[in-house]
């Protein structure tokens, strides 16, 4: 069976005897792109549940129950009339934020007295909390701004004046990148890309563990040989997979892509290089595919968590720094973000020469360990059996 057989031979055995491998290879990133993208399409968080217990009941307090109301972040789902009754909608999670206006807000207001807005926000989901104390800050920071500028000008100054002095120091924000801040282009392709792995890994242990299970159909061939004919197949295909799901993501949703089409390319290629090697490795030292799957599984969390993609390497402690350049996912994750939203990634050039130089020792490591137990098993166990 000359080599080209050899990859006919796996191809057949993908798309023919054992299509799980397939739906690995493809089916994984593109299954979490879709199910998070629609989890994250409205790309950031609004009409979060509130409760505004309005103690005062003036004019000026309702005026500041509306800015509330008039945000699509929020939506007023009661005004309860006491603290008990606001304390209830909080517990029962009816809302998830209480704004309560004291009984003297306008007053200490209109006779130049500071008056405390008390908000209460649950701490259980943070990406919540971040949304509901940002745009409770901000419609409070526009609130306060108009209503000393309403002062000023009821007590006789001019209305550009009064609008000058009420805000003598002006802020402006401006977010590169993401400005929109949509976590539905901050989370996803992380998300896909951490399947894509576990994809690669299933589709490609399961191919190895099969050799073993059935080595007496190659016997005769050199493993180096197999090896290559095997691993091509997987090369091409999750090179193809990695675009389709990119492509999948900038159609669908509109997730932006700024870098180069060579810059993804070198990435990508390193990488899908790196984790079929790494699964070929794994899979050589596990003597069944039930034991490499428990494996690949264990492994796909802290990989995920680590690669730096949700809470940055700098903000780690040393021991989750060191620990983190251990996993390929660490060096395409972060880098592919980047080339994708800002279309610049300053680590690009060290992460594809990590991935390559990583891939190529994995690759050998795992054909020498196939090499090296076939051998092993052929010679103390003729009869073609192995055991789980």
């Amino acid at each position: 069976m000359n080599w080209w057989q050899l990859v006919k031979r796996e191809l057949y055995l993908m798309f023919r005897k054992d299509f799980r491998r397939v739906n690995f290879i493809f089916g994984a990133s593109l299954a979490y792109l879709i199910i998070f993208g629609l989890l994250y399409g409205t790309h950031v968080i609004t009409n979060v549940p509130l409760v505004i217990y309005d103690e005062d009941q003036t004019q000026l307090s309702r005026s500041l129950v509306q800015c509330f109301a008039d945000s699509e972040r929020f939506e007023i789902v009661a005004q309860p009339s006491s603290q008990e009754e606001m304390e209830y909608y909080l517990h029962e999670q009816t809302a998830y934020a209480a704004v309560h206006i004291p009984h003297d807000f306008a007053s200490h207001v209109t006779s130049d007295k500071s008056s405390p807005v008390l908000l209460i926000a649950s701490g259980i989901n943070l990406a919540v909390t971040n949304t509901i104390t940002t745009y409770t800050q901000e419609i409070l920071a526009a609130f306060n701004q108009h209503v000393s500028t309403k002062l000023l000008e009821a007590a006789g100054v001019p209305e550009t004046l009064a609008s000058h002095k009420s805000a003598p120091i002006t802020f402006a924000i401006r977010v590169l990148n993401n400005p929109t801040l949509s976590y539905l282009n901050f989370f996803v392709i992380g998300l896909a890309m951490a399947a894509f792995q576990q994809g690669i890994f299933l589709a490609v242990g399961a191919s190895i563990l099969y050799e073993y299970r059935n080595r007496d159909e190659l016997a005769a061939i050199h493993p180096v040989k197999v090896m290559t004919a095997k691993m091509l197949p997987y090369f091409i295909l999750a090179s193809l997979s990695f675009f389709v799901t990119l492509y999948a993501s900038i159609r669908l949703f509109d997730i932006p892509c700024k870098g180069t089409l060579l810059d993804l390319f070198f990435l990508s290629e390193t990488f899908v290089l790196t984790a079929i090697g790494f699964s070929s490795l794994v899979a050589s030292l596990c003597h069944s595919e039930i034991t490499f799957t428990k494996l690949s599984l264990t492994y796909s969390i802290p990989a995920f968590t680590l690669s730096g993609y949700i809470w940055p390497l700098a903000s780690m402690d040393a021991f989750s720094q060191t620990i983190a350049y251990i996993f390929p996912l660490f060096y395409l994750s972060d880098a592919l973000r980047d080339l994708l939203l800002g279309g610049y990634s300053p680590e690009l050039t060290r992460n594809i020469t990590v991935l390559l130089v990583l891939g190529l020792v994995l690759t050998c490591l795992a054909t020498w360990l196939y090499t090296k137990r076939r051998h092993t098993v052929n010679t103390s166990d003729p009869t073609g059996t192995v055991t789980a």
